[in-house]
């Protein structure tokens, strides 16, 4: 069985070194898995509604993200990206955690991501995170320590 790399919990390296999360805090779902492909699913259904706002912000919003996809041997490797610009259906922006397995490639790498190689996006508004369907779906396999201080770091214990 191939598994997926799901690196959710925090798109940028400095709150995750402020929240002590390590690699074994990453979370691991099987290629396919149902719940996970509907929240991609919800993530590219919504991405033209991400990508107006990326274009003309609301006060309040920042911090705009995208999770891709990365092929890597055995399966895929997910990781976020920031600092974003489109370009053309996709985007071009800086990897905001580092990879396991992408060979060549480092946390803050220039990557150009197509459309199709998408599966979450998110930005903060006002201090709550929005979108971030596949780490919501993650949440309740996370250890309760790690689960509290992720919602608490993307203001969902407000909430």
């Amino acid at each position: 069985m191939r598994f997926i790399i799901l690196i959710v919990l925090i798109p940028f390296l400095l709150l995750g070194r402020i929240l002590g999360i390590r690699r074994r805090n990453i979370a691991y779902l099987p290629e396919g898995h149902p719940e996970m492909a509907k929240a991609i699913a919800e993530a590219r259904t919504t991405l033209p509604r991400f990508r107006r706002l990326l274009a003309s912000p609301e006060p309040g919003m920042a911090n705009f993200c995208i999770k891709a996809r990365f092929p890597v041997e055995g399966g895929s490797e997910h990781c976020w990206i920031g600092n974003l610009e489109t370009r053309g259906s996709g985007f071009l922006g800086k990897l905001a955690n580092q990879p396991q397995g992408l060979h060549g490639l480092v946390l803050g790498s220039m990557v150009d991501i197509t459309e199709d190689m998408i599966t979450d996006w998110a930005y903060s508004k006002d201090g709550v995170y929005c979108g971030h369907f596949t780490t919501r779906i993650l949440l309740p396999r996370m250890s309760k320590k790690i689960r509290q201080k992720v919602e608490i770091a993307y203001g969902w214990s407000r909430t």
